[in-house]
């Protein structure tokens, strides 16, 4: 039996197996030069001997909280929730104050201009045609008997 590990032993070990295999990695070149030759990725896990400084890990903490959800973006959503709760607010008291009165709601169709037309005898063999929509008039004369 070989004192060297076998990466796919490494490779499937987990907890305190794991540790110590990784342990005789780090410290044989010959097991870190098959483990590479295995499969480069394995030679991450050395990074689980070395221990990180709790300072660290706290500001990396603080780092990945703060660019998850940045403050001033919240502090604007925050404003316009509590604006549309106090129009809500101030909406819903109004309506159920002594002496409120509903503003009457004009019809479309009275707001909408609509076209008339008025055609009037001109005279022999002529007609007048007043054609009116909104501010626009048209005013012709038709005459069946005019040539051009």
């Amino acid at each position: 039996m070989s004192p060297h590990v076998d990466p796919r032993e490494l490779d499937d070990a987990s907890g305190e197996a794991r540790r110590v295999l990784l342990e005789h990695v780090a410290a044989c070149r010959a097991c870190r030069a098959a483990a590479a030759a295995y499969d480069p990725s394995l030679l991450f896990a050395l990074l689980a001997l070395a221990p990180v400084p709790a300072a660290v890990l706290d500001a990396v903490s603080q780092d990945v909280l703060r660019r998850i959800e940045p403050p001033s973006r919240r502090a604007p959503l925050r404003a316009v929730a509590a604006a549309a709760a106090v129009v809500a607010l101030a909406s819903g008291v109004s309506i159920f104050l002594p002496g409120f009165e509903p503003t009457p709601v004009t019809p479309l169709a009275a707001v909408v201009p609509r076209a008339d037309v008025d055609v009037a005898p001109g005279g022999a063999v002529s007609q007048v045609v007043d054609f009116t929509v909104g501010d626009t008039q048209v005013v012709m004369v038709y005459n069946a008997e005019l040539q051009l």
